[in-house]
């Protein structure tokens, strides 16, 4: 009889290849023209995406803005999704890079105007991206609400590159390898980040959280 982690790993393997098989197929299908695919991957990951994003910048409406760009971009650049990466990953790494180059631009423009969102946006983007408030991550659930919330605020402080790892290994709960891919750093990077990033936390936190 299979011992019950082994069974769990099993089934959480099955079910990720299931998950990735259907955004295979449901990509297929928006590339031969069917919109309404699209529009299922959108559901399928919007929450997660917006997940992450929000706690990168910490502003629901910059992150909603940033989120709605991630999925423009998505379709608009799905041709070349070549599938050797799961669909999600190959996402979360636009929405970093969308992440990304809102903080540049923010930063260059750090003591002039603030950034225009409505600039940000294409001219033909009139829909609304309002997806439902983040659930809570892997950290939340462990954490008491003032140890998450002392948390959250030391990790909007964390150098980007160390954000990055934070976010996408403790909220969104994805493996090294993925974070990898996203990122476009070894492993070896994502895990001296990650060590380093916790490092800081705790020193801040004196050992309360992580």
């Amino acid at each position: 009889m299979p011992e019950p982690v082994a069974t769990a790993r099993i089934q959480g393997s099955s079910k990720l290849e299931s998950s990735r098989h259907a955004d295979l197929e449901a990509v297929q299908r928006c590339l031969a023209g069917d919109r309404e695919a699209f529009a299922g991957l959108v559901e399928r990951w919007q929450d997660r995406i917006y997940g992450a994003i929000f706690r990168m910048v910490r502003d629901p409406e910059l992150t909603r803005d940033l989120a709605q760009e991630t999925f423009l971009k998505a379709w608009s650049k799905l041709a070349s999704f070549q599938g050797g990466a799961a669909f999600g990953t190959w996402l979360y790494s636009i929405a970093v890079n969308q992440v990304r180059s809102e903080m540049r631009k923010r930063s260059a423009k750090k003591y002039g105007a603030p950034v225009s969102l409505e600039a940000l946006r294409g001219a033909d983007d009139e829909r609304a991206f309002d997806p439902a408030d983040a659930g809570p991550g892997a950290v939340e659930k462990v954490a008491t609400q003032e140890d998450c919330a002392l948390l959250l605020a030391e990790v909007e402080t964390l150098d980007p590159d160390h954000k990055e790892v934070i976010v996408l290994r403790e909220f969104q709960d994805l493996s090294y390898e993925e974070i990898s891919a996203i990122l476009e750093v070894p492993v070896g990077t994502v895990r001296s980040r990650l060590h380093r990033a916790r490092g800081e936390l705790r020193e801040r936190l004196s050992g309360r959280v992580l």
